[in-house]
């Protein structure tokens, strides 16, 4: 009798020690945030503190920072987290260690690491990219836009043309990605065909615009994390352009993109307020993955 009770008690442990293993099963926290000038639009030490409460209250683990201007330091430090300036724009902060940086596209567009997320590497890309004319503006004003030169301007060298570049370079990481997934992040300066749609005409001047950027993303195999989340564009727009102009054209133009199987995105979500005053003219963009090890 001792015997098979405990066999069933051990049992029992293994079953309870598998759903809780499954239960607490890794997740990271990734933002991209356009901090606006370092930050310091609305306070040379003020307004950097509120990135910083910004990242804390959040929970994000992996910060990929656009704008950086002389803040990195600053913020990361206030955070214990680790940093990675790429350029006087580019920066990539992180709870975990970052253990290698990639070759990448030029400093001011784009900037990659590998971080040790508790075993797992994952690779991270910060990203940013020109825009070849003020297509918000316009719209703003009411102006006409040709659409077939909209969208050439947009597949060109300040646009599309720099994701070609970056995506090129990353291409060795890119094809590890099943082994090690890659999460490419910024501020693309460029709507999104997914959002741009015969279904939001209404909301964004009369335009469907197939965005060569976003496509491009696609094109890679790459997963925009807030639509895999939210994929109604209707529903949920998550604008990121502009919380503090409520008079400007709304658009999303940050996102956080991603590739391989090991990675679930399990919840994306927009954040654009601050108890005082909000810091910069983006949206923060934060995913919130769950590793899938095998």
């Amino acid at each position: 009798m001792i015997l098979p009770m405990i066999t069933k008690c051990l049992l029992a442990v293994l079953f309870i020690s598998a759903f809780h293993s499954e239960s607490v099963a890794q997740q990271i926290n990734v933002m991209t945030f356009n901090i606006w000038h370092g930050g310091k639009e609305t306070g040379e030490e003020e307004g950097p503190q509120r990135v910083v409460d910004i990242i804390r209250d959040s929970g994000a683990d992996i910060v990929a920072m656009q704008e950086t201007y002389g803040s990195g330091s600053r913020i990361a430090e206030a955070l214990g987290f680790h940093l990675y300036l790429r350029s006087t724009n580019l920066s990539i902060m992180s709870r975990y260690p970052i253990i290698d940086t990639l070759d990448a596209y030029e400093p001011f567009n784009s900037g990659a690491v590998t971080i040790d997320v508790a075993g797992q590497p994952i690779v991270v890309a910060s990203n940013w990219l020109n825009y070849p004319f003020d297509y918000w503006a316009m719209l703003e004003k009411g102006q006409p836009i040709d659409s077939a030169e909209w969208r050439k301007q947009f597949q060109g060298e300040k646009n599309a043309g720099i994701l070609c570049g970056v995506l090129d370079v990353l291409r060795p990481a890119i094809e590890n990605s099943e082994n090690v997934p890659v999460i490419i992040c910024g501020d693309f300066n460029t709507g999104s065909h997914l959002d741009w749609v015969p279904e939001t005409r209404h909301l964004n001047g009369g335009y469907v615009m197939p965005f060569p950027a976003t496509l491009l993303m696609e094109r890679w195999g790459f997963i925009d994390s807030f639509r895999k989340i939210h994929p109604d564009p209707l529903v949920t727009r998550g604008i990121t352009w502009s919380p503090i102009l409520p008079t400007a054209f709304q658009d999303r133009i940050d996102y956080i993109f991603y590739q391989g199987s090991i990675l679930k995105a399990i919840d994306s979500k927009t954040i654009d307020t601050h108890p005082v005053k909000y810091p910069s003219d983006h949206a923060a963009v934060m995913t919130t993955f769950k590793i899938q090890t095998p």
